[in-house]
């Protein structure tokens, strides 16, 4: 790590900085996933991160002061990752199976927030829940509770 830090020295300002370790990794990855759903049709319009910000701070119980930078930092993790992997792990690690449902329901609230579903948003959710082990059954369950 001395290493690193002598030969990035503004990157380990930076690390050192946010506010990384202020957020749990659960509220992150939980975060992360929302904002990906969010993305993946191309359309980040306000009333889907604003949506994000209200799951998610209702979820953890994080104070309104904090869920913006939380949002922000959390979407700068997002935009440089390269795998959900990390994220979907977290969700494995720390969540029961009906935690893991509830993920995949507000995952499904944010792609209906335009009333309408696009085929990214449907196969970035497939996708997630697949790699959380939810079944099938509950995946199409939740897609048609939040439907109505």
């Amino acid at each position: 790590m001395k290493l690193l830090n002598k030969l990035f020295p503004k990157l380990n300002d930076e690390v050192s900085n946010d506010n990384s370790s202020d957020i749990d990794q659960l509220q992150m990855a939980t975060c992360i996933l929302l904002i990906e759903v969010s993305k993946s049709d191309d359309d980040f319009d306000i009333q889907e991160q604003d949506k994000i910000k209200d799951l998610v701070k209702k979820k953890f119980n994080i104070p309104q002061d904090k869920i913006d930078s939380i949002f922000m930092y959390c979407n700068k993790e997002h935009d440089s990752m390269t795998s959900l992997y990390d994220w979907t792990e977290v969700i494995n690690k720390e969540c029961n199976y009906e935690q893991k449902c509830m993920i995949i329901g507000f995952m499904w609230d944010i792609a209906f927030t335009d009333s309408k579903i696009d085929k990214y948003e449907d196969f970035t959710i497939r996708k997630v829940a697949d790699l959380i082990y939810v079944k099938h059954m509950d995946f199409i369950a939740l897609k048609n509770d939040r439907a109505t």
